[in-house]
C-alpha cells in the first residue's frame, strides 16, 4: 500500500463486485474516498496523523458515500488529502507527495490528491473528494481527469469534516465522461429537464492569449457553432482575476476562522494547546486566518459582490445575435450539423456557459519554492474563485496538454484541463454540453 495515497489498508485484491455493496448502476466500479468523509468503522484524519490518532471511530457513513455504495460502487480505500484540505498542491509533510501518474516531475494537485492519483493510476474508477477553492478541479487538471465541482449545497455535506462550509462542496473525478455522468445521476437526481445554453463565452485570461489554450479555441468554436451555439470571446484581465482571488481568499479565511476557532484560538504549544502538528505553510495560513477582522470581511464581500454581478450579467442576460463573435469563416454547416443545431436551439435558454482553462497551465514542478508556489496560488485562485464566489458548478475536462511547459525529460506534454462553468443549478447542462462536444 502506498501511504502517500492511501490512509488505511486498502482492499485492492479480489474481484470487483465482491465488496458487499448492493447491485446498481455503479456495480463493478471501484470507489476511493477522501479522508474527510465519515465511513462506518473508520476514523477521519483530515490529512494529519495527530487528528487521525485522536479521532473517534465513525458510527455512520456519510450520505454521499452511502448513496454511491447503494448504487453498487465498490468502496476500496480512504485516500490522503493535503492537511485539513487547505492546499491545492497535493503535498503532505506527514505522508509524502503522491507521484502524478501523468506528469511524474510535477505536483499532482490537491487537496483531493489521493483520490485523483488513485483514479489516474487505474486503481479506482471513482474518486470522491471535496472542493472548496479548487480541490477537485485542480488535481483533475494536473492528472488528466474529468472532475465536477457541483453547485454549492446540491449534495449533502453531512458526515464530512469542513474546511469552510460556505464554500465546501462534494465532488468527484473519473477517467471518462460516461462514468462521471453516472455518478452525477446517483448523487444529483435531476429535478427538471436539462436545458442547454444558447451562448458560449470563451474566457481568455490575460497572459494566455497564445499557446495551447488559444489553439484549442478555433476547433472548439467551429464545433460549438456547428451545433447551433453562439460563441463570444472575452478577455479576463489580470486585475480582475487578482480582485476575485483576493476576495475569495479573505472570505474563505474568515469562514475557516469561524469554523475552527475553538482550537485555533488556543496556544500553538503547551498544555492548553489543541493544535495538531502541522506543516509550516498550512500553520502559517491558519494563523493568518485568525488575524482577519470584520472590516477585512466587509471589504472582501464588497469585492465579491462585483464579481457576482459581472458573473450573472455575463451568463444570465440574453444578447442580440449581432453581438456574438462569429468564427465560422464563411463555411456552411452540413445538413446533419444543421439538424443538430436546430435540436440544440429548441432546448436552449438565453443563458450562457463559460469556457475557460481550469488552471493557469500545467502543474508546477516538484520542489518549487514556497514563494513561487504562493504567487502561483494567487493566479490559480483567480480562475477557481469564479465558481466559489458564485456557488456555481464547474466541470473540468482533460482536453488540453501544455506543450509550452514540456521539459526535455518529459515523455509527453503535461495535462492541462479546460472547464465549462455555468450558473448555479445548471450542473446537468454542463454535463450535457460536454457529451455533445465529445460525440
Amino acid at each position: 500500500m502506498d501511504k502517500r495515497i492511501y490512509v488505511a489498508p486498502a482492499r485492492f485484491s479480489g474481484p470487483r463486485g465482491q465488496g458487499g455493496q448492493k447491485e446498481g448502476p455503479l456495480n463493478g466500479l471501484r470507489l476511493v474516498v477522501k479522508d474527510l468523509f465519515a465511513i462506518k468503522g473508520e476514523r477521519i484524519g483530515q490529512g494529519n496523523p495527530d487528528l487521525l490518532d485522536s479521532a473517534p471511530i465513525e458510527r455512520q457513513t456519510a450520505p454521499a458515500v452511502l448513496a454511491l455504495q447503494q448504487a453498487g460502487a465498490d468502496y476500496r480505500a480512504r485516500t490522503t488529502t493535503d492537511e485539513l484540505a487547505y492546499s491545492l498542491n497535493g503535498t503532505n509533510a506527514h505522508f509524502g507527495t503522491p507521484q502524478n501518474p501523468r506528469a511524474p516531475l510535477r505536483l499532482p494537485g490537491g487537496s483531493s490528491v489521493g483520490s485523483a492519483v488513485a483514479v489516474a493510476r487505474g486503481e479506482a474508477e471513482i474518486g470522491l473528494g471535496t472542493d472548496t477553492g479548487g480541490s477537485i478541479r485542480v488535481p483533475s487538471s494536473y492528472c488528466g481527469l474529468y472532475g465536477l465541482r457541483p453547485t454549492h449545497g446540491r449534495i449533502s455535506m453531512m458526515g464530512l469534516k469542513p474546511l469552510a462550509p460556505r464554500f465546501d462542496t462534494v465532488g468527484w473525478m473519473t477517467r471518462d465522461l460516461a462514468t462521471l455522468s453516472r455518478v452525477s445521476e446517483m448523487l444529483m437526481p435531476a429535478a427538471t429537464a436539462t436545458r442547454l445554453p444558447a451562448r458560449i463565452i470563451l474566457l481568455v485570461p490575460e497572459g494566455l492569449a497564445a499557446g495551447p489554450y488559444q489553439r484549442l479555441l478555433g476547433p472548439l468554436v467551429r464545433r460549438l457553432e456547428s451545433l447551433g451555439f453562439q460563441c463570444e470571446r472575452r478577455m479576463l484581465s489580470q486585475a480582475f482575476m487578482a480582485h476575485a482571488s483576493e476576495a475569495f481568499r479573505i472570505l474563505q479565511g474568515c469562514e475557516i476562522r469561524r469554523t475552527h476557532q475553538a482550537w485555533l484560538s488556543t496556544p500553538e504549544q503547551g498544555p492548553e494547546s489543541r493544535w495538531p502538528r502541522l506543516n509550516p505553510d498550512i500553520a502559517a495560513r491558519l494563523k493568518w486566518c485568525m488575524t482577519l477582522s470584520d472590516t477585512d470581511e466587509q471589504a472582501a464581500e464588497a469585492k465579491a459582490d462585483t464579481v457576482r454581478r459581472w458573473y450573472r450579467q455575463q451568463l444570465a442576460a440574453s444578447q442580440p445575435a449581432s453581438q456574438a463573435a462569429s468564427h465560422q469563416e464563411g463555411s456552411e454547416a452540413s445538413a446533419e450539423s444543421g439538424s443538430r443545431a436546430s435540436h440544440a436551439q429548441a432546448e436552449a435558454t438565453s443563458e450562457a456557459v463559460f469556457v475557460l482553462p481550469t488552471t493557469p497551465g500545467a502543474s508546477p514542478l516538484l520542489g518549487a519554492s514556497l514563494e513561487v508556489m504562493e504567487a502561483y496560488r494567487h493566479r490559480l485562485m483567480g480562475l477557481t474563485a469564479l465558481a466559489g464566489l458564485n456557488g456555481a458548478p464547474q466541470l473540468s475536462l482533460p482536453w488540453l496538454a501544455d506543450s509550452a511547459a514540456r521539459l526535455p525529460q518529459e515523455s509527453a506534454p503535461p495535462p492541462w484541463g479546460v472547464s465549462l462553468l455555468g450558473l448555479p443549478g445548471r450542473d446537468e447542462s454542463l454535463l450535457a454540453l460536454a457529451r455533445m462536444l465529445e460525440d
